[in-house]
């Protein structure tokens, strides 16, 4: 009984690692625009999605918490298992380690993460809703987590200054020698208005600055 609940979570948590890894893949290599089209279509799937990869350093966060408490399970598991197998073994108890770990680089690792590289959100699109039961209950985890690393390491610095000098420096800085277009020299003088203004720039605010500019 015991090495069959042994065996069950073992697989189970190898599961796990396989689920986490392939869900880190896939989110980071959706295609943002083709999700977010879906999701303005109606797609229930893509909306999930388009939520995850909108706050991905919370959604990176629960999937490490996940990988991690998956991968120590496994190896407790496994080590139990072993030794429960193998009692008076030690080589044996030592070779199955060493089987263990190549299974979960090849299966928990190497393999999830290659499938949901080359199709992403076909991928994202099955494995999404598992997703989001599993990240509402390590919410909590994740946000502890986050909460911990932002009191630990130092803030970074938000809304840093553009000049008239830095925008210059960028130009010198071209190497290729192409010309900016018209659209891109208005551009870079409405964003400078808005800079000299106070102002975020945002579309909402570069529309704005092109109406006044109109009225004008």
């Amino acid at each position: 009984m015991i090495t069959a609940v042994l065996i069950m979570a073992f697989l189970l948590s190898l599961a796990a690692s396989c689920f986490f890894s392939g869900t880190e893949t896939g989110f980071l290599s959706v295609n943002r625009a083709r999700v977010l089209h879906m999701a303005r279509e109606g797609g229930v799937r893509a909306k999930m999605i388009e939520k995850a990869i909108s706050d991905m350093g919370r959604t990176t966060t629960s999937i490490l918490v996940g990988n991690n408490i998956a991968n120590v399970m496994f190896s407790s598991v496994s080590a139990a298992l072993a030794a429960r197998l193998y009692p008076q073994e030690a080589v044996a108890q030592a070779i199955w380690g060493v089987l263990a770990a190549f299974l979960v680089l090849f299966l928990g690792e190497f393999t999830p993460k290659l499938l949901c590289a080359t199709r992403p959100i076909q991928r994202m699109i099955a494995l999404v809703p598992l997703w989001d039961k599993i990240d509402y209950v390590l919410s909590p985890i994740a946000c502890s987590v986050q909460a911990a690393i932002s009191n630990i390491l130092p803030q970074r610095e938000i809304g840093s200054k553009v000049t008239p000098e830095t925008v210059l420096k960028i130009l010198k800085d071209r190497k290729d020698g192409v010309k900016l277009s018209d659209f891109e020299s208005a551009l870079i003088g409405r964003i400078m208005v808005l800079r000299s203004k106070g102002m975020d720039v945002t579309p909402e605010s570069l529309l704005h600055v092109l109406d006044a500019e109109e009225k004008d």
